[in-house]
């Protein structure tokens, strides 16, 4: 084991607690977890890699950033092709103009030993992640980049199965986590419009704030309960896991974290009705 693995390691052994706290993981995950960051390399610190435990199951990612860097580590690695782009009509493109979506990408990746490219085809409609039937942000606002990187992602782990076996990149698994059936919460949504009804939900006094991102400046009453809860639902989401362009920091976290706390606070005066709440509003925080 070389020098730079070693440290490695020792790297990850040394913060295993807060490895464990960011990722919100059992100790049997943590420890599965932590074989994979040395395995690979790569570190969860950073968001290179990093889990998710869903139902039951260890679901390990990585940045497309650290599926290269496994790639290029190898050894074997020679660099890829240049994405091309293809509509209904089949016909592959260099650059994607359309405002229409693509259909699919293709990305080919070169290894030592290799006499053509390991070529792999992403098609949009299986990857694209959408709520509620539209397109979340990025894949509404880059289509053609999103369905790069997965593509991309498919290549790199079909010339380099052994590395990177059992790791997705985020884009690879945004249509899990998104196109999902509706929560318990959204499934209560004509209860609590009785419950706003009967406490005056519209008259209460708008003194709580988004400070960020395309809600800027908006109040909480701003929004119908659902759509509220289902974007603070989001927010949790960008918190514990990050977003595509990499892990929330700095004041746009401290802001997002007094948001999501007031929140709590906020719906606890809604969404009781003799003394039972609708929601369980003692759930713990992702922060």
């Amino acid at each position: 084991m070389s020098n730079l693995a070693l440290a490695h390691n020792e790297y990850i052994e040394k913060n295993l607690e807060l490895i464990q706290n960011q990722n919100k993981l059992s100790n049997t995950d943590l420890q599965n977890f932590a074989i994979q960051c040395k395995r690979t390399g790569l570190d969860p610190i950073t968001r290179q890699i990093y889990a998710i435990p869903s139902g039951g199951k260890l679901n390990i990612m990585a940045s497309i950033d650290g599926l290269r860097l496994i790639a290029e580590r190898s050894g074997a690695y020679e660099g890829q092709t240049a994405p091309q782009w293809c509509g209904d009509d089949g016909i592959w493109k260099d650059v994607w103009l359309s405002k229409e979506t693509p259909k699919a990408c293709k990305i080919g990746v070169y290894k030592t030993k290799f006499r053509e490219p390991l070529v792999a085809i992403a098609l949009f409609d299986e990857y694209a992640g959408k709520q509620n039937g539209k397109l979340i942000y990025m894949w509404a606002k880059m289509p053609a980049l999103m369905i790069a990187k997965v593509a991309e992602a498919l290549a790199l782990r079909k010339a380099f199965p052994n590395e990177m076996s059992g790791i997705y990149s985020t884009e690879e698994m945004e249509q899990a986590t998104t196109n999902q059936e509706p929560s318990q919460a959204s499934q209560n949504v004509t209860a609590i419009k009785e419950v706003l009804i009967e406490t005056g939900f519209d008259k209460k006094p708008d003194y709580y704030a988004f400070n960020f991102g395309v809600h800027d400046t908006k109040k909480f009453s701003d929004f119908d309960f659902h759509t509220l809860s289902k974007y603070i639902e989001k927010l949790e989401k960008g918190l514990r896991d990050g977003f595509t362009n990499g892990p929330v920091t700095g004041k746009l976290r401290e802001n997002m974290s007094k948001a999501i706390q007031e929140y709590y606070v906020y719906r606890s005066q809604f969404t009781k009705r003799k003394e039972e709440p609708i929601f369980d509003v003692d759930e713990k925080m992702p922060l």
